[in-house]
């Protein structure tokens, strides 16, 4: 648990979910996100004791809404940990937006970041990297705004919803209720200065556009909200 609360909670077992998104609009087809690769999630994090059924699978679970990985034109990375960007190679059409900063640190980590970054999942031939710098449209009805602190280029996509006004997909910078309940950053970043300062600034624009957070690894809001078939307007 103290990988998602900084000192707090060490040596206490947390099972935390991993999931990604996908959008669709008028323009695209977009995911935001790639989830984590099982074999890669083994291979390199065999202590986290990664947990994925076959239907569970990125591909399996675009299937059952019926779209392919190939269908997919725009790929939005929040940043490239292991468990964010573990399916990029799925992507074959696909322009993939990063920061420039978040692709520079996840080849030259500093040691004490480096544990997040899984070179053979973002390391690829081919891959059509849209490289940006600062806060990004990506088409009408999604944005990014930079929320540097749990990685050196992270940034937070934003949803325009008519059910929830706005969908801010946090994606590690808060990751739990308990971040945002007592105040703390994520035990695994790489300036906590910042990364307190970008939770600040998604509770914010929460507030002024009366907007959710999603919780990237929180178990209990992961089973409250809606997935697959049962989407969001």
């Amino acid at each position: 648990m103290s990988y998602f609360t900084w000192k707090i909670n060490i040596g206490k077992p947390y099972r935390f979910p991993v999931w990604c998104t996908y959008v669709e609009s008028d323009e695209a087809k977009i995911m935001i996100d790639t989830g984590f690769n099982l074999e890669n999630a083994l291979q390199y994090y065999s202590w986290e004791k990664p947990q994925q059924s076959e239907e569970q699978r990125l591909d399996k679970q675009l299937a059952a809404i019926g779209v392919k990985p190939e269908d997919i034109d725009i790929v939005v990375i929040t940043h490239l940990h292991f468990d964010h960007a573990g399916n990029i190679n799925l992507f074959k059409n696909a322009r993939v937006v990063v920061q420039k900063e978040e692709l520079r640190h996840a080849y030259v980590p500093e040691p004490f970041e480096a544990i997040g970054y899984s070179r053979p999942t973002f390391d690829i031939p081919g891959v059509k990297w849209d490289i940006v710098s600062g806060d990004q449209k990506i088409v009408d009805g999604l944005r990014t705004v930079l929320a540097p602190g749990h990685s050196a280029g992270h940034q937070v996509p934003i949803i325009d919803s008519k059910e929830l006004n706005a969908i801010i997909i946090e994606s590690d910078v808060i990751s739990t209720r308990l971040n945002l309940e007592k105040r703390i950053v994520g035990g695994i970043h790489l300036d906590p200065q910042a990364q307190y300062e970008s939770m600040l600034k998604l509770e914010r624009i929460a507030e002024e556009t009366k907007g959710t957070i999603f919780l990237q690894h929180d178990t209990e809001f992961f089973s409250t909200i809606k997935k697959g078939r049962d989407y969001y307007t």
